[in-house]
């Protein structure tokens, strides 16, 4: 009787230990920036990604703003030439780094919808579209170069739109 439990359990999280694991390591192109990125499917079903890159705002289209993340991706359905997901996006985003007297950082969350292709020549490639929604509002003080006093306010809105083109190289493991 103790033995059921252990085999249901292992059934379960067995189901996954037979599905293609790989990394994946490439870059993502977005609406206004650009990211360096890393990919682990840990199995047909679940995945994450860590990416890192530079970016710009709506209001300068100066690339100088530092953005960090991380996402969580879910298959919907998984074939061998494509894979269907959801996932969570969390980032931190560093506004205006190269200016001390602008700068400030922020929070982003989202959420997105992608799509991934293999290439049929070669598996160890892939091409995705990702489309979603992310939401980071910030206000904060700008202050004197001189007196380095605050001499009025900036608000920092992220763009709400998540529209990432995505090329990878991956690793079987």
């Amino acid at each position: 009787m103790k033995r059921i439990p252990i085999l249901i359990l292992l059934t379960f999280f067995g189901m996954n230990s037979f599905a293609q694991k790989m990394n994946g390591y490439g870059g993502e192109l977005t609406i206004l920036g650009l990211n360096a990125d890393a990919r682990i499917w840990t199995s047909k079903i679940h995945g994450f990604e860590v990416f890192g890159g530079m970016s710009s705002g709506l209001e300068d289209f100066k690339v100088d703003d530092v953005n960090a993340g991380f996402k969580y991706l879910h298959t919907i359905q998984y074939r061998r030439q494509d894979r269907t997901y959801f996932g969570v996006v969390g980032k931190w985003k560093w506004v205006d780094v190269f200016d001390s007297n602008r700068s400030t950082s922020l929070p982003v969350a989202g959420a997105l919808f992608g799509k991934e292709w293999y290439s049929k020549r070669v598996h160890r490639k892939s091409y995705a579209i990702e489309i979603g929604y992310q939401y980071g509002v910030k206000k904060y003080q700008i202050y004197s170069p001189e007196t380095h006093l605050p001499i009025g306010d900036d608000r920092f809105e992220e763009f709400s739109l998540i529209v990432n083109l995505r090329y990878s190289f991956y690793q079987l493991r």
